[in-house]
């Protein structure tokens, strides 16, 4: 009867345990399509975030252009030539035209 006894207490434990482990399973894999979407959202989130960083960059950009043709007769003269083809006699203009793939 002993023996027996042993033997239904090692199978109660072994069954507890078993069953924890399985309720740790249950959890992680409820879990599992959350921390997906999580790490889809997040990479989502950075691609943004380096979305917003290059447009900030831009604005201060086409702000301090703004602001130098506002106050600076000199960079206003040099960006309106620019513009409109304009040098004067004597004077030799390099053009330099960027990659398009940059």
């Amino acid at each position: 009867m002993c023996a027996r006894t042993q033997v239904l207490r090692k199978l109660n434990v072994v069954s507890f345990y078993a069953l924890v482990i399985f309720a740790c399973f249950g959890v992680i894999a409820t879990c599992l399509p959350e921390f997906r979407s999580l790490q889809v959202s997040e990479g989502e989130l950075s691609k943004i975030q380096g979305d917003e960083l290059a447009m900030n960059a831009r604005v201060d950009q086409k702000l301090r252009e703004y602001r130098a043709l506002e106050q600076d007769p000199n960079f206003l003269e040099i960006y309106g030539r620019d513009r409109l083809d304009l040098y004067k006699k004597g004077e030799r203009v390099f053009r330099f035209s960027r990659a398009q793939n940059l």
